[in-house]
C-alpha cells in the first residue's frame, strides 16, 4: 500500500525541474517533442553546475566579451542552442560557454583582473568590473575560467631548440618570415577542458514548459477540473441517485492530478489494475477488470459487468 500511495505522491509534486526520462509520462511530450522545441527556439535546455568557477560578463557584437568579475557558482545553466541541438543528436557535448539562471548564487566574486596576458586577447576583449547585482539580466553569460599557458606553438618551439642543442646540431639564425611568423603567435594561450555532457544530464525546468505552453500551474489546472466535473458534483448532491461508479472513479483520478491527458489518465489506470486489488488508490471498489489498447471492461460496484468503455469516449 504504502510503494502504491508513493507512486501517486509522485506524480502529483510539482518539480522545480524535470529529468528527460520523466516527460513522456507526466506531460507526454516525447524525445522528437522536446527535439523540435528546441530547433524551433520554444524550449531551453538547463544544467545543474556544482562550485564551478567562471569569467561572468557580456557579449559586445564584433568586438568579443567584455569580462566583469571571476565568480564561483552552483545553481542551473542553460547552453547555446547549437549545444543543446549537438547533445540532442550526438547524446553528448562539451561546452564552454554558458548563461547562469540563478543570480543568487552566484559567490566569491573577484573583480580583479586574473590574467597576465593585456586585453584585448583571445579570451576576453576587454576588462570591466561590475558587481553581480547591478545586472539587470535574467540570464547572466558566462565562461568557463581557463588556464593561462606557454602557446603550443612556441612550446614546440623551444622543444626543438633544445633537442638541437642537445644534440650538439648548429642551428642556423631565423629569417625575417620566421621573425613575422613568430611575432604574430602570442606568447601564451587560454585554455579551458570544458564540461562533458550527456542526455542524462538534461533538467527541464518547470517554468520553461510553462512558457512553452506544455505544464500549466496548480491553480489554473484545478479550476479547469473544478470546472469540468462540477455537473458531476452538483448532481450527485441534488439527486438521490449517485452518478456511476466508472464516472466517480474518474472524478478521484483527475482531482488528484489534473494537468494530464486522456492518454496519460487511460495509462493511470493501467497502474491500477496491475495493483492487487487491497492496494489500489483510485480504483477502490475494484471496478476495473481488463484494459486493451482500445477499451476497458469494468464492473459496478456490486459485481454487475458494464458495457465496455471505448478510448474514444474516455476521451
Amino acid at each position: 500500500m504504502e510503494n502504491t500511495i508513493n507512486k501517486w505522491n509522485a506524480l502529483m509534486i510539482e518539480k522545480e525541474y524535470y529529468r528527460l526520462d520523466e516527460l513522456e509520462k507526466r506531460f507526454d511530450l516525447s524525445f522528437s517533442d522536446v527535439l523540435y522545441l528546441v530547433e524551433n527556439s520554444k524550449l531551453d535546455l538547463a544544467f545543474r553546475l556544482t562550485d564551478n568557477k567562471f569569467i561572468i560578463g557580456g557579449w559586445v557584437k564584433g568586438n568579443g566579451f567584455i569580462g566583469y568579475a571571476s565568480v564561483k557558482y552552483s545553481g542551473f545553466a542553460s547552453i547555446t542552442q547549437k549545444d543543446q541541438l549537438t547533445l540532442l543528436s550526438k547524446h553528448k557535448t562539451n561546452c564552454k560557454y554558458f548563461w547562469l539562471l540563478n543570480k543568487d548564487k552566484i559567490v566569491s566574486a573577484n573583480y580583479d583582473y586574473p590574467f597576465e596576458s593585456k586585453t584585448p586577447n583571445a579570451f576576453l576583449h576587454t576588462w570591466q568590473p561590475k558587481q553581480p547585482s547591478d545586472i539587470n539580466w535574467d540570464k547572466i553569460p558566462a565562461k568557463l575560467f581557463p588556464k593561462e599557458q606557454e602557446h603550443t606553438l612556441h612550446s614546440f618551439k623551444n622543444a626543438m631548440n633544445k633537442t638541437f642543442k642537445a644534440l650538439g646540431a648548429e642551428q642556423s639564425k631565423p629569417n625575417e618570415y620566421e621573425k613575422e611568423f613568430d611575432a604574430r603567435i602570442p606568447k601564451v594561450q587560454f585554455y579551458s577542458e570544458g564540461i562533458n555532457f550527456e542526455l542524462a544530464d538534461i533538467c527541464i525546468l518547470h517554468r520553461d514548459l510553462l512558457k512553452a505552453g506544455i505544464g500549466k500551474t496548480q491553480e489554473i489546472a484545478q479550476a479547469e477540473v473544478t470546472k469540468a466535473i462540477s455537473p458531476i458534483t452538483k448532481g450527485m448532491q441534488t439527486t438521490e441517485t449517485r452518478t456511476d461508479d466508472f464516472h466517480e472513479l474518474l472524478v478521484r483520478l483527475i482531482s488528484a492530478e489534473p494537468a494530464l491527458t486522456a492518454k496519460l489518465y487511460w495509462r493511470n489506470l493501467e497502474y491500477e489494475l496491475d495493483d492487487n486489488k487491497d492496494y489500489r488508490v483510485f480504483d477502490k471498489y475494484n471496478l476495473l477488470t481488463e484494459i486493451t489498447v482500445s477499451h476497458i471492461k469494468w464492473k459496478d460496484r456490486s459485481g454487475k459487468p458494464r458495457l465496455p468503455i471505448s478510448y474514444d469516449v474516455f476521451c
